[in-house]
């Protein structure tokens, strides 16, 4: 993307007359350094701020969500370039006694696809509708967690699920209702009549933000006797490990669980050293002796069939954030009508690793919440359909 700016030379002395301030809260020591060298700088300075201005339209952003310092103007010979935390900037910058003129163009960086991941993807068919992409229920949320269901059902929608309905309890129904624009908040008092609505989903997730009291503890006894495609994350994690005996009643390698370290403590009685110093070995033995597909969380994400292993590469220290595992759980479920269960367990970590990565990259590490990996997975799916995706695109 480029950007262009225009300034009045005539504007900047003005400024400069009123507010001696000015430069300073522009400009960096360096970039100030520059300026002084000019005997009448004026034009100079239009110059440098319409610089900082077009790097800030080339982003996207504008000057706003990024500072003018946040700009760094940098010179080799009178050559000029721009850096904005990670991304570096062509610039040109013209002028004369009126006007002065910059363009901003942000150099390509290329991010290739992992070629494993590529390979597996599954493009859309021309001839095909929502149907196609899953029918997925999420079963999550209660009083005082409603972000939670919000998160996970709408990173189903963005990851290409068909159709994502939100099983809630009563008191929170009339809120998700609301929240919701393309996911469907549906409540049930009647187990029976949940039971038969679940018997058209492709696929089931369970746990984000259910509870741990009697309406979670209900929920999950129940859930966990589908012979559906089951992901169980958070408290659906911690209430297994109540009830660690519900598992052998379900289907060989019918179940993904998606434990953070501290649950997998509780699920399997290891000491979080052990888990810690042995992530491989555990998981294997966990997921072949339960006949699920395990997926650890952390840095370097296990994810194992018992048999088969992946450790991911993608993802970075801000994504330990209040909802990313939320985030991953949809992604995860909007993949399991389509992929069989480790391959789904493995795109997912793969994708909500990169989005994180994606965000880091343009922003930081610190900012990133839960919601702003949804809102890059748009990104990270332009970047497996077509190989590589120019950041410049942004």
């Amino acid at each position: 993307m480029i950007g262009i700016d225009i300034v009045e030379v005539k504007r900047i002395k003005k400024v400069l007359d009123k507010h001696n301030s000015f430069l300073k809260k522009i400009f960096n020591e360096e970039e100030l350094k520059r300026i002084e060298k000019r005997k009448n700088p004026y034009e100079r300075i239009a110059g440098m701020y319409a610089a900082k201005e077009a790097v800030s339209k080339a982003m996207g952003t504008g000057i706003g969500k990024i500072s003018f310092k946040d700009i760094k103007l940098k010179y080799n010979g009178d050559v000029p370039t721009a850096e904005v935390k990670n991304l570096k900037f062509l610039l040109s910058i013209s002028h004369e006694r009126k006007y002065a003129v910059a363009i901003a163009k942000i150099k390509n960086k290329k991010i290739k696809i992992n070629s494993e991941i590529k390979n597996m993807w599954i493009n859309r068919e021309d001839n095909s509708h929502k149907g196609d992409y899953g029918k997925i229920a999420i079963i999550a949320g209660s009083i005082g967690m409603t972000g939670s269901c919000f998160l996970s059902s709408n990173a189903a929608i963005k990851s290409g699920a068909g159709l994502v309905y939100n099983i809630v309890p009563r008191e929170i129904l009339d809120i998700m209702s609301i929240k919701y624009v393309e996911p469907i908040a549906k409540s049930f008092e009647d187990e029976d009549d949940l039971n038969s609505f679940l018997e058209g989903m492709d696929a089931i997730a369970m746990g984000p933000g259910m509870g741990l009291e009697d309406y979670g503890e209900k929920t999950f006894k129940n859930i966990i006797k589908t012979d559906k495609n089951l992901l169980i994350d958070a408290d659906g994690l911690n209430l297994l490990s109540r009830f660690p005996e519900t598992l052998k009643d379900r289907k060989n390698f019918t179940t993904i669980l998606t434990p953070h370290e501290g649950e997998f403590k509780r699920l399997t009685g290891l000491s979080l050293e052990e888990i810690k110093n042995n992530r491989e070995k555990v998981s294997i033995n966990y997921a072949r002796k339960n006949k699920v597909i395990l997926v650890l969380k952390g840095h370097n994400t296990v994810v194992t069939d018992g048999d088969k292993i992946y450790i991911n590469n993608t993802g970075n220290p801000g994504m330990a954030t209040a909802g990313s595992g939320d985030v991953l759980t949809g992604i995860i479920s909007a993949f399991m009508k389509n992929y069989n269960l480790f391959d789904a367990a493995k795109l997912g970590v793969y994708i909500h690793g990169l989005s994180g990565d994606l965000y880091r990259d343009i922003n930081s590490m610190t900012s990133l919440r839960a919601r702003n990996i949804i809102e890059n997975l748009d990104v990270v799916f332009n970047l497996i359909e077509n190989w590589f995706y120019l950041i410049q695109n942004f």
